[in-house]
């Protein structure tokens, strides 16, 4: 078993159970790791703010990967690397949603934007912990804040088979200019090209000069695999696709069943 020294763990489908809690064994598990000087990196497509509101939830601190790895940050929330999107590229994106039935949020460092208030602004709220603004980003691109920053768009749809068309149609369009990825059945996510969960692993690897082989990656899902494939031990959740267990070094019970405890606790 390897001597890990940096644990890097997707959140949805992974930390968090369908009712999006933590198990009690798990933040056991996860604070036990804390305390022995394992450092804990969330790392997810969630942005900074919710991914501290699970922090304290666990009672840790530690660097997050947010937005996808689009923005990682450090214990203190500092920027190790950024890649934002631009203004234009936003347009672009939501200019293609409007054209189908995906609902389109713009996640910037600081907030979420929807143009409409509905199902999925009540979903996001219920999924992020906080509200978001509902209004256009083009009414409010000009007003952001000089810290604020775009990172990615979400597209939402409740038909898995629906959004799997869009995706294909996207890609076709724009995957040239964008990385275009699910992060769930209903989740399609579109941020900066080449820009991927494994620059987080690697941003945090060399920031706190721990080795690939001492970094250990726990995800479920399709937008984990650039994390999987960059740490030098990987774990893949029971209820992760088939061709993501098939991936990991690796398959832990799944998030129902105290998979992310049982690979910490694997390697303390």
């Amino acid at each position: 078993m390897p001597s890990i020294k940096l644990i890097c763990t997707d959140i949805d489908g992974t930390l968090l159970r369908p009712d999006h809690t933590i198990s009690p064994r798990t933040k056991r598990a996860i604070q036990e790791a804390h305390k022995r000087g394992i450092i804990i990196a969330l790392v997810s497509g969630r942005i900074g703010k919710s991914l501290v509101k699970i922090q304290e939830e666990l009672g840790i601190t530690g660097p997050l990967g947010t937005l996808n790895g689009s923005l990682v940050l450090d214990e203190k929330g500092r920027s190790i690397l950024e890649h934002p999107l631009k203004k234009d590229e936003i347009h672009q994106i939501l200019e293609w949603a409007k054209q189908t039935d995906l609902n389109a949020f713009v996640y910037t460092n600081t907030n979420w934007y929807a143009s409409t208030e509905g199902y999925w602004t009540e979903y996001e709220l219920k999924i992020s912990g906080f509200k978001g603004i509902v209004r256009s980003f083009y009414e409010i691109e000009g007003n952001l804040g000089t810290d604020e920053k775009p990172f990615k768009v979400l597209c939402m749809d409740k038909d898995p088979e629906y959004l799997s068309r869009m995706e294909r149609q996207l890609i076709l369009q724009m995957g040239s200019r964008f990385t275009i990825l699910r992060s769930g059945p209903i989740y399609l996510e579109i941020f900066h090209r080449g820009v991927d969960k494994g620059d987080a692993v690697k941003a945090l690897g060399s920031h706190y000069g721990i080795p690939r082989e001492a970094i250990m990656a726990v995800g479920d899902y399709y937008n984990d695999v650039a994390m999987l494939k960059a740490a030098g031990y990987s774990v893949a959740m029971g209820n992760a696709p088939d061709d993501i267990r098939e991936m990991a070094d690796v398959v832990t019970r799944p998030n129902t069943e105290d998979g992310l405890a049982l690979a910490i606790e694997a390697v303390l």
